[in-house]
């Protein structure tokens, strides 16, 4: 593994850390929706969107390295993140692999612009994550599906105007892979009904999604009857993936480091002693997510180590987090309002969000078994 960059690719760097100097918002936190997809919009001009889509579907074509080295400076400048990061990370990449002509045509363009902003619908209520066992149906009737059931935990449906959701259509076979079929739904069609679900931390990130008799063209259809489960776990390695280079991990210790200075810790030994703990854990976590890239670039890459790094990024997400709310103690607590509070409650709504890390994606059970049976090769029981 070669960490030194070539001058071609530190003159990248450059232009990509002065273009941000100018561009990226003063805002810390996220953006409203319009303002979301003005910035959007403005990394999409600049080429700086889609880093690895083909530049004749309007992605940037960039090269792994230029990606990572993109992401290191979004990471350093505080730039928000965008509306339709999830057409970015796992729709728009799935119906490329599995799209017709026409849907890429329609779709891709509009992914990486912010026209379109997507939902995913895996998560069932009586299911959960596992996928096998989904319950909504998907009835074939003429030029149409015609869809029935539910869904839940479906992040930003509420903001969305396009569903990618796993069906089952009935009477394919008895194998638990039989039927799972992946249809694009508009969110406004008749018979969708959204229903945002109040988190612990106040927000209404996730939600209920309803379908009653809602007619979905046949051409939106994304691969075969039945190829479900195909494009949905892939889809998921790249979510995952995505959730693990979310992790600003690096960030998150420069702020537990200011923490403790204005808080009189800094020479705490037990303090200090979490800190080193945590700083080696950022290491490892980032000289791991460099292995990875070169392995990817060898053609070597296990697909499923993107669970092994999802769950390391999620888990050191928590104790970063964790650690923040101890460091402040009594003030860790103050999540309302208050005048000592401001950081403090920052703090607190982190340490509050970062409990779904663990679940989203597929939860760290779901990981674990994943590293056991698919990078390590230990048998089922």
């Amino acid at each position: 593994m070669d960490l030194h960059y070539t001058p071609e690719e530190e003159r990248f760097r450059a232009n990509v850390r002065t273009w941000l100097e100018k561009n990226a918002p003063q805002q810390r936190g996220p953006l409203s929706l319009e303002d979301g997809k003005t910035w959007q919009r403005k990394l999409q001009e600049a080429g700086f969107l889609g880093a690895a889509w083909p530049k004749e579907l309007g992605g940037a074509g960039l090269s792994d390295m230029e990606q990572a080295i993109l992401n290191e400076e979004l990471t350093r400048a505080h730039a928000p993140g965008v509306p339709g990061q999830m057409g970015i990370w796992w729709v728009g990449p799935a119906i490329m692999k599995f799209g017709t002509d026409a849907q890429k045509q329609k779709f891709v363009a509009r992914i990486l612009n912010g026209d379109d902003i997507w939902a995913t619908g895996y998560s069932e209520p009586g299911a959960g994550s596992d996928m096998f066992n989904t319950q909504t149906r998907a009835v074939r009737d003429g030029d149409h599906y015609v869809v029935n059931g539910q869904k839940i935990w479906t992040t930003i449906a509420h903001l969305s105007n396009w569903y990618f959701c796993l069906v089952k259509v009935p009477g394919m076979g008895t194998s638990k892979y039989d039927g799972l079929t992946v249809l694009l739904m508009e969110m406004n069609a008749p018979g969708m009904l959204v229903k945002p679900i109040v988190q612990i931390t106040g927000d209404s990130e996730f939600n209920e999604v309803f379908m009653t008799d809602v007619r979905v063209p046949v051409e939106n259809r994304l691969g075969a009857e039945g190829e479900g489960w195909k494009i949905i776990s892939g889809a998921l390695v790249n979510e995952r993936n995505g959730i693990a280079s979310g992790m600003r991990q690096d960030e998150a210790l420069q702020r537990l480091i200011a923490a403790a200075k204005k808080h009189d810790k800094a020479k705490d030994p037990l303090v200090r002693q979490e800190l080193a703990s945590l700083a080696i854990a950022c290491a490892v976590s980032k000289y791991s997510g460099f292995r990875g890239m070169t392995d990817g670039l060898q053609g070597r890459l296990n697909p499923h180590l993107s669970a092994a790094m999802k769950l390391a990024g999620t888990s050191l997400a928590q104790r970063m987090s964790t650690a923040h709310v101890d460091l402040l103690g009594a003030f860790g607590q103050l999540y309302e309002n208050h005048a000592q509070a401001n950081d403090a409650r920052a703090a607190a709504t982190r340490w509050l969000g970062d409990r779904a890390q663990t679940i989203a994606g597929g939860t760290s059970e779901i990981q674990k078994t994943i590293i056991a049976e698919r990078i390590l090769g230990l048998p089922r029981n």
